[in-house]
C-alpha cells in the first residue's frame, strides 16, 4: 500500500512537470507589447521554469503562465532554438508584431541554430 501511495504520488508530481512544458510570456507594462511563448523541447523541467521562462530586460515586467503547449496563432516560430553557448532547445513562437518577423526569422537561424516556420 505504501508503494502504490508513493508511486501515486511521483506520478502526479512527475505529471504536473510534464504536462507544463510551455511558457506564454506577455509584456505588463506600458512600453511595446511583447507577446511570445517557448516551447520545451530538452531543458530539464526546473531550469525550464526557473531560468528560461523567466524573461530578465530591464525596466520591463511580464506575466509568465505555464501551460501544456503554445497556444494558435503565432506569426512565426523558430524551431530547435538555442541559446548560444548552450546545448538544450525549444520552440519559440511570437504573437506580438508580425512585421519584426524578418529580424527575429535572422536572429533564429544565424544565432539560435533554430528553423524559422511561418505557420
Amino acid at each position: 500500500m505504501k508503494f502504490t501511495l508513493f508511486s501515486s504520488a511521483m506520478l502526479a508530481l512527475f505529471s504536473s512537470q510534464v504536462m507544463a512544458t510551455a511558457c506564454v510570456i506577455s509584456s505588463n507594462d506600458d512600453q511595446l507589447p511583447i507577446r511570445m511563448c517557448q516551447q520545451n523541447i530538452n531543458i530539464p523541467p526546473s531550469l525550464f521554469t526557473d531560468s528560461f521562462c523567466q524573461p530578465q530586460i530591464p525596466d520591463r515586467s511580464f506575466d509568465v503562465a505555464f501551460t501544456e503547449a503554445c497556444p494558435e496563432g503565432a506569426y512565426g516560430i523558430c524551431h530547435g532554438a538555442k541559446t548560444p553557448g548552450v546545448a538544450y532547445e525549444q520552440a519559440i513562437h511570437y504573437y506580438s508584431d508580425a512585421d519584426d518577423a524578418p529580424i527575429l526569422k535572422a536572429y533564429c537561424e544565424n544565432i539560435s541554430e533554430g528553423r524559422w516556420d511561418t505557420p
